[in-house]
């Protein structure tokens, strides 16, 4: 039949004989020559469509690998399409493939959608590894332990708090929409850390932003067609169009902050983080003139959009979901309203330096993150090179992804994973328990957050300053919606809630 097809074609007896020799070797090949693994298992997937069924069904892709894990075991196999993925469902092989082969694993898979959103893939985030990352990467780190540890911390966090917290005084116990406030909170954090300035709450350019990332959030739903079905790539579905649009308001604002602050760069007044990358840069061009053919503007800009945007929007969800849950947890509030002030005078503000005396008010925020994981399955990371994992194999190139929602609520390691219960994270004598890999807010190994560090005692400061000031509770008559949006993220929903004024 072969023969026949082959025929058919308009060429010399030659180039059809070579044609169809090399056709017969490919096939030979596919079907006998070319190396076999034993894959993890998975549901079955028809060739080309995969498992895009499931996946684009009600029910989200992190509770489905939850419920395939009781028949599949915790690595399984999923086709988006026609991409394979290895997605890892327990705390055991996450430690196994992200610490112990933690380079074997630490490539990132540059999915084609991503593209668009980081400048073809010159950020740090979504960035393969390179010369570039590894720079970018510790430079970033730097910056941030810089403008957001310590006392630089708790100066950018009293700032940006005192504002937001009038603004929930004068609101004077009526119900308010309470992400409009944490987004002034995180917004003006970040861009203070960032670009030294400062948002008031109804400042158009803020409005625009907050509308921006909520759109994107609000619109993502599944992911992108884009992906796994490649002439889409050349006309767009509206969706694809429409992110686009939103995300280039974000890349727009923090690409005109970048170029103001390189036309009024000072070597002696850095002020932000953004004039630490651009005065490291500089320092390192004079040791090694080639990093400025490794490290361009663009990938500056780009480092600063990822900590801008990816550090504004997990930040603000997580102290959104904290508050909501302690909302419809009162009991639990005053745990922790309890302990601030047992811990601290009238009048005493609180201090990074204070968080070891507050362990019940860091096992509420984990507790918050392990109930509520903003972003449920982690990015995607490559194998560099063939590698086992227990008894399977997996090949080079093949994108793997945590389900931090499956490791967070994993019956095994969490009795009751439902319930919000901090305690679980505390030892026998009230201190915070030791971390446990079934607790992976973060990630782990080579690509774990860069700013793990800096956002654990930054969320820390910024509940214990609310929960200081603010009792938060549902406005009578109403409920609490603790229903994440339907999307690739675990965004909390819109809620109304009543901040009272405590005295200290």
């Amino acid at each position: 039949m072969l023969e026949e097809i082959i025929n058919q074609i308009p060429l010399s007896l030659t180039t059809q004989a070579l044609l169809l020799g090399v056709t017969v070797g490919v096939v030979t090949y596919y079907i006998f020559g070319k190396k076999k693994y034993k894959l993890p298992p998975g549901p079955w997937a028809p060739p080309l469509l995969g498992n895009i069924g499931a996946i684009m069904s009600k029910t989200p892709l992190y509770k489905l690998l939850l419920d395939w894990r009781k028949d599949y075991g915790p690595v399984i196999t999923v086709y988006l399409g026609p991409l394979r993925c290895i997605t890892l469902n327990s705390g055991d092989v996450v430690n196994e493939a992200y610490v112990k082969k933690a380079a074997e694993f630490a490539g990132r898979f540059q999915i084609w959608s991503m593209g668009p959103f980081s400048d073809d893939y010159r950020n740090i985030v979504f960035s393969d590894i390179s010369p570039a990352w590894k720079y970018l990467r510790k430079i970033a780190h730097q910056g941030l332990r810089q403008y957001l540890s310590g006392s630089a911390l708790e100066e950018n966090l009293f700032e940006t708090s005192s504002k937001m917290m009038q603004k929930l005084r004068e609101e004077n116990g009526k119900p308010i929409d309470i992400h409009k406030y944490i987004n002034l909170l995180v917004f003006n954090l970040l861009n203070g850390v960032c670009f030294n300035k400062s948002f008031e709450i109804d400042d158009e350019l803020f409005l625009v932003l907050v509308e921006s990332l909520n759109s994107i959030n609000d619109d993502i739903g599944k992911g992108f067609l884009e992906d796994i079905i490649p002439p889409l790539r050349k006309y767009p579905t509206a969706k694809f169009k429409k992110i686009i649009k939103k995300f280039g308001v974000i890349q727009t604002f923090v690409a005109e902050e970048f170029a103001k602050h390189q036309e009024l760069y000072s070597e002696g007044n850095m002020k932000d983080f953004t004039d630490f990358l651009i005065h490291g840069k500089k320092q390192a061009a004079l040791e090694d003139p080639e990093i400025n053919s490794i490290v361009t503007e663009r990938h500056l800009i780009q480092a600063v959009l990822d900590i801008f945007g990816a550090g504004v929007d997990t930040t603000r969800q997580t102290i959104t979901w904290t508050i909501l849950l302690l909302v419809t947890h009162p009991e639990i509030q005053k745990k922790v309203q309890d302990e601030l002030d047992e811990v601290f005078d009238a009048g005493q503000p609180v201090t990074i330096s204070s968080r070891e005396r507050l362990p019940y008010t860091e096992a509420v925020l984990h507790e918050s993150m392990r109930i509520c994981p903003v972003v449920p399955i982690g990015l995607p990371h490559k194998t560099r090179c063939d590698v086992t994992l227990g008894d399977y194999e997996i090949p080079e190139g093949t994108m793997v992804m945590i389900n931090h929602f499956a490791l967070h609520h994993d019956p095994d390691v969490w009795k009751d994973p439902e319930v919000f219960r901090p305690e679980r994270f505390l030892d026998g004598d009230g201190k915070l328990a030791p971390k446990t890999m079934s607790w992976l807010p973060f990630s782990a190994g080579r690509r774990n957050c860069l700013g793990e560090t800096i956002a654990r005692p930054e969320m820390h400061l910024m509940l214990a300053l609310l929960l200081r000031n603010f009792t938060f509770r549902c406005p009578e008559g109403q409920t609490i919606n603790l229903m994440p949006s339907p999307s690739l993220g675990f965004a909390p929903p819109m809620n109304y809630v009543v901040a009272e004024e405590r005295t200290n």
